[in-house]
């Protein structure tokens, strides 16, 4: 490890314990607020192994080399008003940024935010993209139907260069199937030999596609989620080893229980319906039992791998992120970011 990194892996230590400290007397629950110099709806977020943080959202990018102590508008100068829904970050240079809408792109940097490149875009008026997701150097992005076709793309240099996906490599969508741009959570990358895309979708139908990396032919699995409504369906995927959970339901009746989630043993062959609470945007695994899940209007915890779920404190956060330390980020409307230190949990 070089003396810079050691430098900045300590500082972020060192601000992310008076956060911590700050936090036990002022924070509603457990969570930590963090400010961050934003009121927009932020729905991007990405936390790295050297402190970094990075959030987006609606005309929004901003980036932290100490924890959230301190942050940097890193908008990129040629669309200061994206709607940046999405980001993949390796450390505080390097990250990819996602415009959701239009203009469809995504953006690299390899200087912490001073200068970004555009590497995809999709000039079709009706692109739109959902979610972006890397294990590695390997990574997917997902984007709605276009003209009744899947929009998926892959990369095997850490964003650097895209290639679209065409079938059998992709499922044909069903009529008023598509993806959420909720929180980045529809789209992983499954590690294994070969590695695998996992995508989730909703609307009228929800499905689970499953998108091998060796170019074999791509599965999809319907969900036990609620769906049948463009606000129904979906929204996130968590995987650790054979077990995965979906979280989802119905953002404009968010109280609804019934349909909120799902999770299978079995790599995700089949799955099992269950009920996070209500409505839920992301979800990630604490270790091999324990995950959590947030959305506009609660948030929820599972001790038994998503089988049950009880009510955990948090509202209005839309997207979560686990950091090295175990310590959970979240962010969410009105430019509200959070964190829930390891001990806390």
């Amino acid at each position: 490890m070089s003396h810079a990194l050691v430098r900045s892996v300590r500082a972020a230590a060192a601000a992310a314990a008076l956060l911590g400290a700050a936090c036990q007397a002022t924070a509603d629950g457990p969570w930590c607020p963090v400010p961050v110099p934003a009121a927009a709806s932020l729905r991007g977020l990405a936390v790295t192994a050297d402190g970094a943080v990075w959030v987006g959202g609606a005309g929004a990018l901003w980036t932290s080399r100490d924890g959230g102590a301190t942050w940097r508008d890193v908008r990129p100068q040629d669309c200061r008003d994206g709607d940046f829904r999405d980001l993949a970050a390796w450390d505080c240079r390097r990250a990819l940024a996602m415009v959701a809408g239009q203009p469809a792109r995504v953006y690299l940097t390899e200087d912490g935010g001073a200068s970004w490149r555009i590497v995809l875009t999709d000039p079709r008026p009706a692109a739109f993209f959902d979610a972006v997701a890397f294990a590695g150097a390997v990574g997917v992005l997902f984007g709605d139907p276009v003209d009744g076709r899947a929009c998926v793309w892959r990369s095997g240099d850490g964003g650097a260069t895209w290639q679209p996906l065409a079938p059998p490599q992709l499922p044909t969508p069903l009529p008023g199937e598509a993806g959420f741009a909720a929180s980045g959570a529809c789209a992983t990358v499954v590690e294994g030999r070969p590695p695998h895309a996992w995508i989730v979708t909703g609307g009228a139908a929800a499905r689970m596609w499953n998108l091998p990396w060796d170019g074999g032919a791509a599965r999809a699995v319907p969900l036990p989620v609620v769906q049948g409504q463009p606000s129904q369906g979906a929204f996130a995927v968590a995987v650790r080893g054979r077990r995965a959970v979906v979280v989802g339901g119905d953002y404009r009746r968010p109280e609804l229980g019934a349909g909120s989630a799902a999770w299978s043993d079995d790599g995700g062959a089949t799955w099992h319906a269950a009920s996070a609470g209500g409505y839920r945007s992301a979800v990630v695994w604490l270790d091999d039992e324990r995950l959590l899940a947030v959305g506009s209007h609660g948030a929820s915890e599972s001790s038994d791998g998503g089988r049950t779920w009880r009510p955990f404190a948090g509202v209005g956060l839309h997207a979560l992120a686990m950091a090295a330390d175990g310590a959970v980020w979240a962010c969410g409307d009105a430019g509200r970011v959070e964190r829930l230190p390891r001990a806390a949990r």
